[in-house]
């Protein structure tokens, strides 16, 4: 298939990463660390994906047994935060009661200032409002069609990186990617306000909730646990929320759903006030397509802590299965890290892409653990790095040194597995 645009309007460059959210920033600020002159194409207006526009602003794990496991720029996001008031370092203990009592709390206004910093000091020219239409490899390098407001240019770069978190880019490119039969709830973070929880509204709750029209896994008892912790944190059926037909199905059923318990909640006495004052900008999605890459993570491998001859980075956090009735979960045991490998990031048979985020080659549920934003993060800044090297060296991704990929993200002050 032929596409005819204006080659005029073309931006040249080394890296150009797809997707500017809590993979693809990261992934754009270390290959721009390291050098290469980087483009970073975000389909949202601002950058940090699931972090802001879906505000689930709460990274995690930086930690394991007490001992923080991932530096670099994201780790220095973090510091920033903090540094202006954003967010507080919580306790770090060799055990905590609750994993994710180590996730950092983040204010979504000052972490989104941070990143934008960021990126402009690193130099990357951050290209937001602005979605993948059309890719194309050559000899010399990709040439990947851009829809912006303006409407459609080119940006030729020497490699890229997919952090779309769905493998768009892989997908266009043809790379053969991977699905569960059955993917992971997504959740629309929100607020509510306007009550108080008392002993005459939970009874009332209890009676009423069996006869109402509640979406199917809302019961009286997670209604009350909603209330109490003041959002209706509800799982909503994610079916190929890759697609534009799907991630508008899902926008809607997540608001639909949400308005059959808001409605019923203030049709109960006490409850007449409720109101949702915010909702996230769009809905947190766990799962869609994974890249079948030149190695899988494995649920075995990811909970036993298998060293890797290439492993790039730490991740820790349990396998956390999401289902529409629950959690499914597998911890590690006591000192155990996993690892991610270098071959992971590639797709199978890829010379000048590479992957990050939660779209990395991986099984269902090792999936469900590398998902989360610090691994993101961290095989974001891995991938930037390579990235940059596959420029500089004009090599396929699969040739990247080992050695020499290990001293670019010890450079940018990120952890490497012992």
């Amino acid at each position: 298939m032929t596409y005819s645009f204006d080659l005029s309007r073309t931006m040249t460059c080394d890296v150009a990463v797809v997707g500017g959210g809590t993979a693809g920033v990261f992934a754009a600020i270390a290959a721009a660390r390291s050098g290469a002159k980087t483009v970073l194409i975000e389909k949202n207006n601002v950058p940090g994906g699931t972090m802001t526009v879906a505000d689930v602003c709460y990274p995690g794990l930086f930690f394991a047994w007490g001992k923080r496991i991932i530096g670099g720029p994201c780790w220095e996001s973090v510091e920033r935060t903090i540094a202006l008031g954003g967010a507080e370092l919580p306790p770090i203990t060799f055990k905590p009661v609750r994993h994710w009592h180590e996730q950092i709390r983040m204010n979504r206004f000052v972490y989104t200032h941070v990143l934008f910093e960021m990126l402009r000091e690193a130099g990357v020219e951050l290209l937001a409002s602005c979605m993948l239409s059309h890719i194309s490899e050559e000899d010399d390098g990709l040439t990947l069609l851009v829809t912006g407001k303006s409407g459609l240019f080119a940006v030729k770069a020497k490699t890229a990186i997919d952090a779309t978190g769905d493998a768009n880019l892989c997908a266009m490119a043809g790379y053969a990617l991977m699905k569960s039969p059955t993917q992971q709830p997504a959740t629309l973070s929100n607020h509510l306000s306007g009550y108080t929880l008392t002993d005459e509204i939970r009874e009332a709750i209890r009676c009423a909730g069996a006869q109402a029209d509640l979406p199917p896994s809302v019961t009286a008892d997670r209604i009350l646990h909603y209330l109490a912790t003041h959002k209706f944190n509800m799982h909503i059926p994610s079916i190929d929320a890759e697609t534009s037909e799907g991630k508008t199905s899902l926008e809607r059923r997540a608001l639909e759903d949400m308005m059959k318990v808001y409605a019923f909640c203030r049709s109960i006495k006490g409850l007449e006030n409720l109101t949702v004052d915010y909702v996230a900008q769009e809905t947190g999605v766990r799962e869609t397509n994974r890249v079948l890459g030149e190695t899988v993570i494995t649920a075995e491998d990811y909970i036993s802590g298998v060293r890797y001859p290439d492993s790039v980075c730490y991740a820790f956090y349990p396998i956390d299965l999401h289902v529409m009735d629950g959690i499914e979960q597998t911890f590690h045991e006591e000192n155990v890290v996993a690892k991610i490998p270098y071959r992971a990031l590639i797709p199978k048979g890829s010379r000048r892409i590479l992957c990050a985020g939660r779209c990395i080659s991986s099984d269902t549920y090792a999936n469900s653990a590398v998902r989360v934003e610090a691994v993101c993060m961290a095989t974001g800044q891995a991938a930037g790095v390579a990235a940059a090297l596959c420029a500089a060296q004009n090599i396929p991704a699969a040739a990247v040194d080992y050695a020499g990929l290990c001293r670019g993200l010890q450079t940018i002050g990120a952890i490497l597995p012992e």
